[in-house]
């Protein structure tokens, strides 16, 4: 039984095209790390908790490589029911921040949202790897998101919006890589997009302008082109009954990524600072140690979710170019990987991989400069926290478990 899922005398092939970038955005993040300590103990700072993590996911790394892909492939929808499980128990555990989002175990606590983001995409390859070519788009589709998104929904009544997104978002490219004509992908999420735009009436008649010129292009029969943009029109219109059953630092969150200087002091701060702080940066930064806005503590959450904002003052524009240039090659060296693999689980389990990596890198940049709301969404392998950088280390190991040993499941 064991040797059927675990193996025994593996030489541990490292796929340094994989490891390297992350030995460098991991060797960035304790840089920073080091820099934004204010503390007068070592070991009280975020700086040496990060250490420890990061000596805790090498030791990890080590032990997820002997195990064999089929374990992770029949396991995958008992892992999903436990992750159910553990969000069910979530919400009844003491609030946080205003969040129920921790496990508490004596001294110990942990996310099951940031394991989930593995377990969801084991689920959903292996539901794809089986079903793909025994049921057509329409099926699919719907299939899939509701794999997605039931533990999204109990994740968003944490209340955690940020990774509620994350579970369905990967469900996309993975189903594009599955075979899906874009177009019904278009059709599905279109909907969601009308409700999005429609808090905004500019922003709603460029989307309605769009949709059409989608529509002309596809080529779908008339009535099914009408149908569309009636649903879509109808979507449209329930933008403000969601509005209304937004929790109230949600609706903050919106109305300060469209207008940061509606409330300076309040909800729209931690924007205005975050870019006051890239901005005076400048191309070279202000140097290591040296930003005011990090170091005089204008600056919220400086460790965590807008550690590219100290990166952008004390290093400079050029350091957060670098930055997109090593999650390029990781991510592309992944999808290069995964295209090759004879392992049908294996090569979507890569994909869903590239793709929270991916969303997380630009919902992250595009939040510390408003191009996106607020969401609480971390930079992977940079940004300091115990359960998420040890989940992102975990998908970085399984990466490299897959690629050095393809063998079908």
């Amino acid at each position: 039984m064991l040797n059927k899922y675990f193996f025994y005398n593996k030489n541990v092939e490292i796929k340094w095209m994989i490891i390297l970038p992350v030995l460098i955005l991991l060797s960035i993040s304790l840089i920073t790390l080091f820099s934004t300590k204010n503390t007068i103990s070592l070991a009280e700072s975020n700086f040496f908790k990060q250490c420890v993590f990061v000596l805790l996911g090498i030791l990890i790394f080590y032990f997820l490589q002997f195990i064999r892909n089929v374990f992770f492939y029949e396991m995958a929808y008992v892992f999903y029911f436990i992750l159910l499980t553990l969000l069910i128990i979530t919400l009844f555990m003491p609030s946080k921040f205003g969040a129920s989002r921790w496990i508490f175990i004596g001294p110990i606590r942990f996310q099951p949202s940031e394991i989930g983001k593995i377990i969801i995409v084991f689920t959903l390859s292996k539901f794809l790897a089986d079903y793909k070519n025994n049921i057509n788009d329409w099926k699919l589709i719907p299939l899939t998101l509701f794999i997605a998104s039931f533990p999204a929904l109990l994740i968003f009544k944490q209340p955690d919006l940020g990774t509620a997104i994350i579970f369905p978002a990967v469900t996309f490219p993975m189903l594009l890589w599955a075979g899906v004509r874009p177009f019904h992908l278009f059709v599905v999420v279109s909907p969601l997009l009308s409700i999005i735009a429609a808090f905004n009436l500019k922003l709603f008649y460029l989307w309605m302008f769009i949709l059409i010129l989608v529509i002309f292009l596809s080529q779908p029969n008339v009535r099914n082109g009408i149908i569309l943009f009636i649903v879509n029109l109808f979507f449209g219109t329930l933008s403000s009954f969601l509005w209304s059953n937004l929790y109230a630092h949600q609706r903050n969150r919106i109305l300060t990524f469209l207008d940061p200087t509606s409330d300076p002091l309040g909800a729209g701060y931690q924007i205005i600072q975050s870019i006051t702080a890239i901005g005076s940066g400048g191309l070279l930064g202000k140097g290591f140690g040296q930003g005011s806005q990090t170091h005089l503590r204008f600056l919220p959450v400086r460790d965590s979710d807008f550690i590219i904002s100290v990166i952008g003052e004390e290093f400079g524009f050029i350091l957060i170019l670098g930055v997109f240039i090593v999650f390029y090659f990781l991510l592309h060296n992944i999808i290069s990987s995964s295209s090759k693999l004879n392992n049908k689980f294996g090569s979507f389990v890569l994909i869903g991989f590239v793709s929270t990596i991916f969303f997380h890198v630009i919902i992250n940049m595009g939040m510390v400069v408003s191009l996106f709301p607020v969401t609480g969404l971390p930079l992977p392998f940079i940004s300091y926290g115990g359960t998420f950088l040890l989940t992102m280390i975990t998908i970085i190991s399984i990466t490299n478990n897959i690629i050095s040993s393809d063998i079908e499941v």
